[in-house]
């Protein structure tokens, strides 16, 4: 897929993908029994670790804050309710919130940073057997042997060049980077859910997936060694802010694979400190910052342990402090 260069492009692409993936939505609001001054955070899909992080949140700090856990697909909805004021704060990736923000929405520009959370990790998943591309060739009767089709295996990133990718949430923005980047000519679907994702890469309608969040993403830990599956590595020099990190998958016999890393923010809209949402956003920030030790020690998502130093907001303008 030939991408262009243009940020217009890139910023128009995510406004299309944060529309077809459900932005928070009174409905969801309205399912939980949260009093009206809680506040709403964008997380994710059910099952993955923005939303997990965001339970972990209210379990250490719901008793100080009310907070509602509104699931989205990812950052770039986050972003969105943001902008519209259907959320109060969200969880983005780094890299997300600069893309978009660049000479793009000034609600966005304008978000501040709570604290740095951890890296969100880009997996992506192939067929351990190759998948089948091209047109199938005929045979002696003239007709069509699906059989004949070549056959690609994928074992590393740079195996993508030209083959069809299915793109799960905020990864759609990503892999148009990625591909405009290293001109792989990836051409790429987006899927719905992971579920619908692995359905087509079965299917040969793809010949890989792109799915990320936080390790272990539950996601993958799910598939077996038996599944067919397997996690590409990925063999790019990353460019800032992305960084290479090294992980492990029991479960589907992968060992110091790389993964393209990208940090996470907790950000929110630039309240008053002193004003009555304002207030609680310090709050938060507050006793997530307190219960740092309890939180990457006790029983919580091992996300946690990956803040090294909970105030560095990674350039982006911190919730509470002046520019």
């Amino acid at each position: 897929m030939n991408v262009s260069n243009s940020l217009f492009a890139l910023a128009s692409m995510a406004i299309a993908v944060a529309a077809t993936v459900y932005a928070p939505s009174a409905s969801a609001l309205e399912e939980t029994t949260s009093p009206s001054n809680a506040l709403r955070i964008g997380s994710g899909p059910d099952g993955k670790l923005y939303q997990l992080l965001v339970r972990d949140m209210q379990a250490m700090c719901g008793n100080e804050v009310p907070i509602i856990n509104v699931p989205t697909i990812g950052g770039i909805p986050n972003l969105m309710g943001l902008s519209a004021s259907t959320l109060d704060l969200g969880i983005v990736q780094l890299d997300t919130l600069t893309e978009i923000g660049k000479d793009g929405d000034e609600n966005i520009q304008s978000l501040q940073a709570v604290m740095p959370l951890h890296t969100n990790l880009l997996h992506v998943l192939a067929l351990r057997d190759g998948s089948q591309v091209g047109e199938p060739k005929k045979n002696f009767l003239g007709w069509k042997d699906e059989d004949s089709r070549e056959i690609r295996v994928v074992r590393r990133f740079t195996d993508l060049k030209g083959l069809k990718v299915a793109v799960v949430g905020s990864t759609m923005l990503l892999g148009q980077k990625i591909n405009e980047q290293n001109r792989l000519d990836m051409s790429l679907r987006k899927a719905e859910s992971d579920d619908e994702a692995v359905k087509l890469l079965q299917a040969n309608k793809v010949q890989a997936i792109f799915t990320d969040g936080g390790w272990p993403l539950p996601t993958i830990a799910r598939h077996k060694s038996d599944s067919g599956l397997l996690l590409v590595d990925y063999d790019i020099m990353p460019q800032a802010p992305f960084v290479v990190v090294k992980r492990n998958y029991q479960n589907l016999d992968a060992f110091n694979t790389r993964f393209l890393g990208s940090p996470n923010l907790l950000v929110t809209r630039p309240f008053k400190p002193g004003g009555d949402i304002g207030k609680r956003v310090l709050a938060l920030q507050n006793c997530l910052l307190k219960h740092q030790v309890d939180l990457q020690e006790g029983r919580y998502q091992a996300a946690w342990k990956e803040i090294k130093s909970p105030t560095d907001t990674l350039g982006v303008v911190r919730f509470g402090k002046a520019k």
